[in-house]
């Protein structure tokens, strides 16, 4: 028994990345065909709902590697190429988070727009 409990253990994580994986592809097949068919207020919400939440991803990711990047800068040794890596990556995910919003709030003001015709 206590030799399943590895291989169980196992096929449950493996289980939950692939769900994981196929659950964010069907999220992008989604809101690539909404972005195709969008014709009303509502699917330029869920468009920019959408935006605003890859924003959200992006500046999670950008915190953490601004993080890794002061572990890395104040080490004992400091690890300067490490930390100048995980500062380039962090500025790059702002940068992405804030297309993100640009494109989320575009989307906001195209349903206003149509609310209002």
């Amino acid at each position: 028994m206590n030799k399943l409990l590895p291989l169980v253990a196992t096929i449950l994580l493996f289980s939950f990345i692939i769900i994981g994986v196929s659950g964010r592809a069907s999220e992008e097949e989604d809101i690539n065909k909404l972005i195709q068919t969008a014709s009303t207020p509502e699917d330029h919400m869920k468009i920019a709902d959408y935006y605003e939440k890859q924003a959200s991803e992006a500046e999670a990711k950008a915190s953490s590697h601004a993080s890794m990047a002061d572990s890395y800068k104040n080490r004992g040794k400091p690890l300067t190429g490490l930390a100048t890596h995980c500062s380039n990556l962090a500025k790059r995910y702002k940068e992405e988070a804030e297309e993100y919003k640009a494109m989320a709030m575009e989307h906001r003001k195209m349903a206003q727009e149509m609310q209002k015709q």
